[in-house]
Formats: structure tokens, sequence, C-alpha cells
């Protein structure tokens, strides 16, 4: 009963799925129609060449003394009547499917990206990847190669059968006793396939999630010496691939030469039947007959062969439809284009990561007063990282609220928020783009004199300027062509130029070297000024000038106080101080 059940499910999704690429087909319909119309062509091409068999046959005979020139004429019309709708059917085919595909990975990419960071916690990077890469590539092949052999032959096949069923109707029904075999045959290779398929795309998103991971940190794999290791865990994951891949391939190759014998079988049965026909039909009508089932066999086939395609298409259609319906961010904030101060207060807040029974924040309140800077201290894991993501609302607090100038995050529009918070982290992100495009991401209006302007802020205008191209440098992947140092300024000339009112500085100077850090501290100073700024650190010795500091211990606010205070009380606090002394 639950096998019957899964199959009724698996047939739902299948006729939801083709409903709804059908709905991204009727604004290319047009397209379509011409397509339609060049196969209809092309189709009727082939039994027009039977047509032809039979009028040579009785012209071999004696008959159309006085036009048998009409048919080698009707010769060229019938080829030319093929070539012209071969080529509308083909080129208008591939016209439509490839606006069809790109409108679907356009709105698979959109709907991504809008989708909150909880997502991308629990999708690995290189999966996603692959549904731009193997199951798009899947519909790019289904659309442009396979549609169009399916709407091609299939109708050949229709106008063969016409052109049989006119000619003799009793003999043509022969060949559907190829219909229940052929229902088997399809019934146990869809199956196969759709397992195999699904099984195929977790392979490849495997081993594009451990590509993607070694050339993104190439540098501690080679300073590791872990090539080998590398080697093995993506030789595993491309092997699995090659196992399903291979399994998929002996399914599919089955299916064709199994379809091929059925037809041949009943191609068999009709030329007996034929050859026992003769006496009651005339020799031109029986070659011409002999002549339109000949040509079956060929359309069938290329049916049969793109079977297994559209059923991989209809699973990799499946995973790309589930991520465009994945619900987005929720924004239900209004607020929009006001004067913000900056006065930042958490009050009550409490916060759990999804499937997390230990909440990572519990009860954590303070203030920020505009222009004031906050210092977060404490030891590894105890949710200081955690706190700031609160803020720009990457995540949805489970208890209390947090409010920026006396007024709820979540009442502000997301874009707005997060326009007027800017982050400076120890792991830096910048993009395979010149120096310039880095420095102005997400500040479409800026000119190049307040790109220059942040950037001598940053203490960054000296190190670019020296560089062969300036300001058009291209830093490679993720600033791969600049120090640690350098890609901090540049971080930091980002968050000038954005002019946001709240400040977050996340571990921004631990991985500088002392002349390093002595530059990038003198940028932040710049930074910070008039901004409300939120600093987490691990050396101690860049928040004691902070006007609150607050140690997070296991989640709770154990300590809160200045530099003065806290090192009176001989907490955490103090002791981490001394910790970093004696070191």
């Amino acid at each position: 009963m639950t096998k019957i059940n899964e199959q009724t499910a698996d047939a739902k999704l299948s006729k939801d799925i083709y409903q709804r690429v059908l709905k991204y087909l009727l604004p290319f319909a047009n397209f379509f129609l011409i397509a339609f119309f060049g196969f209809t062509l092309f189709a009727i091409s082939q039994p027009g060449f039977a047509v032809l068999m039979e009028a040579f046959v009785r012209a071999l005979d004696g008959e159309y003394v006085d036009g048998l020139y009409l048919i080698p004429l009707g010769c060229i019309g019938i080829a030319l009547m093929r070539g012209i709708g071969s080529y509308l059917g083909n080129y208008y085919m591939s016209k439509a499917s490839a606006n069809v595909v790109h409108r679907i990975r356009c709105e698979l990419f959109s709907n991504i990206v809008s989708l909150p960071i909880p997502f991308f916690d629990e999708n690995k990077s290189g999966r996603l990847v692959a549904l731009f890469t193997y199951n798009t590539g899947v519909m790019v092949n289904f659309a442009t190669q396979a549609l169009t052999t399916i709407v091609r032959e299939g109708l050949t096949v229709v106008a063969l059968f016409a052109y049989l069923f006119y000619q003799n109707f009793q003999l043509t029904l022969i060949f559907f006793v190829l219909g229940p075999p052929l229902a088997l045959v399809i019934s146990w290779i869809g199956k196969k396939i759709k397992v195999l398929g699904r099984g195929i795309q977790e392979s490849i998103g495997e081993f594009n999630h451990v590509s993607t991971e070694v050339f993104g940190g190439i540098r501690l794999v080679k300073s590791s010496s872990g090539e080998t290791k590398a080697n093995e865990k993506f030789h595993k994951a491309s092997d699995t691939a090659k196992s399903i891949g291979l399994r998929l391939a002996k399914v599919s190759s089955i299916y064709t030469p199994l379809m091929q014998m059925l037809i041949v079988m009943a191609m068999a049965l009709v030329m007996y039947i034929v050859l026992l026909s003769r006496s009651t039909m005339e020799s031109a009508e029986l070659i011409a007959y002999v002549t339109a089932a000949g040509l079956l066999p060929k359309p069938i086939r290329s049916l049969s062969a793109v079977h297994p395609q559209l059923l991989q298409a209809v699973v990799a259609a499946e995973e790309v439809f589930k991520h465009i319906d994945y619900d987005k961010e929720i924004d239900t904030g209004e607020i929009d284009n006001v004067e913000l101060k900056g006065n930042l207060a958490f009050n009550q807040v409490a916060f759990s990561y999804k499937g997390s029974e230990k909440p990572v924040l519990n009860n954590i309140s303070f203030e920020v007063a505009a222009g004031q800077t906050l210092a977060v201290v404490g030891r590894s894991g105890g949710g200081k990282s955690t706190l700031v993501n609160l803020i720009p609302r990457f995540y949805e607090l489970d208890d209390g609220d947090i409010t920026l100038d006396g007024v709820a995050v979540n009442q502000y529009r997301l874009a707005f928020l997060r326009n007027n918070i800017a982050t400076v982290s120890q792991q830096v992100t910048l993009f395979n783009e010149s120096i310039l495009a880095n420095i102005a991401y997400g500040v479409d209006d800026a000119s190049q004199a307040d790109i220059e302007a942040a950037a001598i802020a940053a203490n960054a205008d000296e190190f670019i300027r020296a560089l062969s191209e300036g300001y058009q440098t291209v830093v490679g992947e993720n600033g791969v062509m600049l120090s640690g140092g350098q890609r901090q300024r540049l971080a930091i000339a980002r968050a000038i130029l954005r002019d946001a009112k709240v400040l977050i500085l996340d571990e921004a100077t631990s991985a500088l070297d002392n002349e390093s850090e002595v530059k990038v501290q003198d940028a932040l100073e710049k930074v910070m000024h008039g901004r409300t700024t939120i600093v987490i650190a691990h050396r101690l010795s860049t928040v004691e000038h902070a006007d609150n500091i607050i140690v997070v211990d296991e989640g709770r606010i154990t300590e809160q106080g200045n530099h003065a205070e806290l090192m009176s009380s001989s907490g955490l606090y103090a002791k981490m101080v001394q910790r970093d002394f004696s070191e």
C-alpha cells in the first residue's frame, strides 16, 4: 500500500513539474508555435516519401506518362520542405528553450541569494553550485536537444501512423500489440532512473563541495602537506558519482535495445502479414505501406533514447524548483529613510540555533549610546559573534528584542537596516574585481573622489597607488594578491564609504603583524569616530579604551563596566588581561 502511495505521489510530483515548466514556456509561446510549424512540415515530409514511392512504382507500371517530371519535382519539393521545417523547428525550439532555462536559472539564483543566513549554515556551497552546474546543465541539455527530438520525432510518428491508418486500418492495429510491453519497460526504467538521478545529484554536490573547500583553502592544504588527504577525499566523492553514473548508463543502455527489439518484432509481424496480403493490395500500395512502416523505427528509437533524459531532467528540475520555492528572508519592516542616531540596546535577548537544545545567548541586556564604543570580550565559543550577528537580523530572536534609536530592528526594512550597519571582520571578503569596485561594493552612487577619500582615511591610498594599475588593480579571488593588512584596510575603506551609523569590528586586528596592526588600528580609530561601535577582540589591549565593556561567558553577561572597574573586580576580564600581559 505504501509503495502504491509513493508511486502516486511520484507521478503527481512529475505532473506538477511538467505543469510548472509549461508556465515558463507560455511567455515564449510564439517561438514554440514557429518551431511546432517547422517540425510539422518535417513530419509531413516523412509519409510524403512513401507517397512518392507509390507514385514511382505506378509510373514504372506505365501510369502518369504525361506527368513523369512531377515525381523528381516532388522529391525536390519534399526535401525542401523537410529542410525548411528542420531549420525552423531546431532554431526556434533552441531559442525558446534557451530563454526558458535562462529564466529558471536567474530565478533560482535570485531566490537563493534572498534566503536567510540559516539556510547557508545548513547547506554546503558546493551543493548549491551543483544546482547551477549539474541540475541546470541537465535541464539545458533536455530543453535544447531532447525536447527538440520529442517534438520532431513525435510529430513524425503521428504523421506516419496517420498515413498507415489511411492505407490499411486493420494492418496498422498490429503495432498496438506493443502497448503492454512498452508500458512495462517504461515503468521499470522510470523508477530506476529517478532513484539513480537523485543519487547523482547528491554525489556531484558532494565533490563540488570538496573541490570548492580545497581550492578555497589551498594555502592551508599546501602548508599542511594535505594534498594526499585532499586527493583521497575528492577521489572518494568522484568514485561515488562515477559508480552511480555507470549504473544509470547501464539502465539507459538496456532501455534502447529493448525498445528496438519490440519495434523490430512488430515490424517483422507487419511485413509477414503484408506478404500474406499481397493478393488484396496493389504492389504500389504495399511498397508505400512498407516504406512508411520502415520509416517508423528511427523516430521511435530516438524517442526511446530521449526518455531517460526526460526522467533525469524531471529529477533535476524537482531540485531546482524546490530551491526556488524556499521561503525568502522575512522582511516585515516598514520604516525606511529616517535619520538614525545610533542608540543601540539589547533587551533580555535569548537565541539558540536551529536543532540546538542549549541556548547560545540567554537574557542579554545592555545599551550603547550613539557614538559610543562597546567592547564584547570572553572565551571562545561564548556567543560573542552570534551576538553581533543578531544586530543586522541575520537570525531571528527566540525572545526579547533589539532596538535601534528605540525602535525594534525588525520594524526597519532589512535593506535600510543593513545599509546602516558596517562590519569589519578578521575574514575579509573581497571579490575578483578591481580595488575600486571592492571598496564601492554596496554603494552604487559612490564617485571616484568619494572612494579615494575613503581609502585615504583607511590608510590604504598609499599602497593602492603603489600597485601597477592603482585603483583598477584586480585583487584576485578573495584578495589573494594583497596582504592581510591591506585587505583589512580595504574593508575599513568600504565601511567608511558606507558611512553607517553602527560599526561592528569582529576580531579585525587579531591576525595581523605589529606593523600592519598599527596602520589598521589608526584607520579603525578614524572610522569609529562619531559611530556606535561594537568591538569583539581577543587582544584586550584593543578594547581597554572602550566606553563600556561586557564579558560574555556561556551565553550570559557575567561582567559589565569600563576597563578600570572590571580590573578592580578581579573577575574573568581581569584574568584575561593578566593572561595577555604575561604572554
